[in-house]
């Protein structure tokens, strides 16, 4: 619920940049260059959440990052991170401040402090992924 606000004003500038370049179609071809993108035992078992209203924006601002929630494929965050439009200075225009992004990376960080060594190598993997999503142009 210690969700962010997001004002409804900009959402077409913010998600725009996604939308042109990587549509539901192609999106699984965009995410096969992020190595374990299909893992949903990957995901995070907790996720602070918003509410509805502040939801439904969230999601319109990017959809990827709901279908991350709904798919549950770490593919859809990268996605998510590779299309933030970080550009758009009207808005809250940091990822790492919300809180979907923030419980996952945490997770995945945990995940690397474990003693499961094939679950530590697999999450230091995502984590690798996060910086490629975020060097990343949409569409390359």
């Amino acid at each position: 619920m210690a969700q962010s606000k997001i004002l409804d004003s900009n959402i077409n500038n913010r998600s725009q940049i996604g939308r042109e370049l990587i549509n539901e179609k192609n999106a699984i071809s965009f995410m096969k260059k992020y190595e374990l993108f299909d893992r949903k035992d990957l995901f995070p078992n907790k996720i602070r959440t918003m509410e509805i209203k502040e939801w439904e924006s969230f999601a319109r601002q990017n959809p990827y990052l709901a279908k991350f929630l709904n798919k549950q494929m770490p593919g859809y965050f990268f996605l998510a991170l590779e299309t933030w439009n970080s550009a758009d200075d009207s808005a809250n225009s940091n990822p790492l401040v919300e809180t979907i992004f923030a419980d996952t990376i945490i997770y995945w960080r945990n995940l690397v402090l474990n003693k499961d060594k094939n679950l530590s190598s697999d999450a230091e993997i995502l984590l690798e992924n996060v910086g490629i999503a975020l060097k990343s142009v949409p569409g390359d």
